[in-house]
């Protein structure tokens, strides 16, 4: 690559690459009810309007179940209780979609397939930790960031936006380990009706 040399010579050419990507993920303007809004607090507004508004509310029941009557015989799910094996591990990481969006942290599944050999045993020893109960800070790795994509080029009403949640990857192989052993549950555990 030509423009690579020792040094700080290329620091700004770096520097303008990244400010181009978050000139392009910002939303300088959006257009509601004829108008245009420019400061970031309408613009909140209007895209938590709108995006609240798609959500719903939840609706009162008329009428309920009596889950009772629905009683099914216990069933022995001692194997969802197991301890984690660093092979269930690894089979469930190599699975995973190599380059998805990453979340918070970050990292995508590839920095855990390329890095396994250095970072098999701090993820080991968290996921044992939070499969014994031990949830503390667990709120740093369990968050997400929602962000908005835009659906056309010139996107400039909050229609026009997607929105899509970057969660931590720690937390993505968590939940898809426990779904791979709920997985095979599943047809013993739901009625066909």
């Amino acid at each position: 690559m030509r423009y690579l040399k020792e040094g700080d010579a290329n620091t700004f050419f770096f520097h303008k690459q990244a400010s181009f990507r978050k000139k392009k993920n910002f939303i300088p303007k959006l257009f509601t009810d004829g108008q245009v809004v420019t400061t970031q607090e309408e613009k909140h507004q209007i895209l938590f309007e709108h995006f609240d508004g798609i959500l719903g509310r939840a609706r009162v029941r008329e009428a309920t179940l009596d889950l009772a009557e629905f009683h099914r015989d216990g069933m022995d799910l001692s194997v969802l209780d197991a301890p984690f094996t660093e092979e269930e591990v690894w089979a469930t990481i190599k699975a995973l979609p190599i380059d998805r969006a990453a979340g918070p942290d970050g990292f995508t599944c590839r920095f855990y397939i390329s890095c396994w050999h250095i970072i098999k045993a701090d993820i080991m020893a968290a996921l044992v930790s939070l499969q014994q109960g031990d949830m503390r800070n667990l709120e740093l790795l369990n968050s997400a960031y929602i962000t908005l994509i835009p659906k056309k080029a010139d996107a400039s009403e909050a229609k026009d936006y997607c929105p899509i949640s970057l969660v931590h990857s720690f937390a993505k192989l968590m939940t898809k380990i426990l779904a791979n052993r709920l997985a095979p549950q599943l047809n013993t555990l739901v009625a066909t009706n």
